[in-house]
């Protein structure tokens, strides 16, 4: 089993949105372009100093559910293999939409060391319909891999999706059933992406779980000083980009003046405290 690389206290994950991958609409036929893009993000990336990479296939739209294309998996665990090479820090992989056991396969090739799943426990419906939990077969196939050392970062009450299936369910609810399914720890986001979660819900999950919680949407400059004492992790996408769209392109200025709020904002935050959370 390989020795797990350590996510530090306040992580910071950044996203790189993959280009259309084969198979999807917008896909315009260069392997090499998608592949150069994802790898000019992550050199920004590591100029900047962040913490830890997650890759997503984000431009895949319209999503859909598994089985996804062949050759987009193929690209895709290329491009993870190659960052890999290039980036010593912990990285992790999204695979949309809820394409978790994808996910968890290309990590277990490419040597990556979390995912991000959504519908982890319960079901919910997303963009494509309706999406079942997958614990158990995540966790089975994770074993018959003999990658355990790989981490699942589970949603819950996830983005983009609609939760009347559980609309008895409170949010301490799904992350107690998530716990019990032995996920390794948990994604608080808003209903949108680039949007701010709740800090009441933060707050109802820190209750709830000693599991490292993340927030998966809507931090930036003005924002991360009031939730950083609220979350272990922060993934962070949406706020690099141009006007702070999802999709668009990283700006670098953007880049670097939101890393430079959140480590002076962190540094603070880890002197004036003594407690240190359970992180995997």
């Amino acid at each position: 089993m390989e020795s797990p690389r350590m996510l530090p206290e306040k992580f910071l994950a950044a996203m790189i949105a993959v280009l259309p991958l084969p198979g999807s609409p917008l896909y315009d036929g260069d392997d090499q372009k998608v592949m150069d893009q994802a790898l000019a993000d992550l050199d920004l990336f590591k100029q900047a100093g962040v913490d830890s990479i997650i890759l997503e296939n984000d431009h895949d739209l319209p999503y859909v559910q598994p089985p996804l294309d062949e050759k987009g998996i193929a690209l895709m665990t290329k491009i993870c293999s190659e960052a890999r090479k290039k980036f010593n820090g912990p990285m992790g992989i999204q695979m949309l939409e809820a394409a978790n056991i994808t996910s968890l396969e290309i990590a277990a090739e490419a040597d990556l060391d979390f995912i991000r799943v959504e519908a982890f426990v319960f079901a919910h419906v997303g963009g494509s319909g309706i999406i079942n939990g997958s614990a158990g077969k995540i966790l089975r196939r994770r074993k018959q891999l003999n990658v355990e050392h790989i981490k699942v970062f589970a949603d819950v009450k996830k983005k983009h999706g609609s939760h009347s299936l559980t609309i008895d369910l409170d949010i301490k609810d799904e992350i107690m059933q998530a716990e019990f399914f032995l996920v390794d720890g948990v994604i608080v986001t808003s209903q949108f992406t680039g949007v701010n979660p709740d800090k009441n819900d933060l707050i109802k999950a820190k209750q709830a779980t000693k599991l490292p919680v993340l927030i998966g949407s809507g931090m930036n400059v003005e924002n991360i000083a009031d939730y950083l004492p609220l979350a272990d992790g922060f993934i962070v996408g949406s706020c690099f980009r141009k006007d702070g769209k999802f999709l668009e392109k990283l700006e670098p200025g953007r880049l670097n003046q939101f890393m430079e709020t959140f480590i002076s904002v962190r540094r603070n935050h880890l002197h004036s405290s003594t407690k240190r959370p359970d992180f995997p």
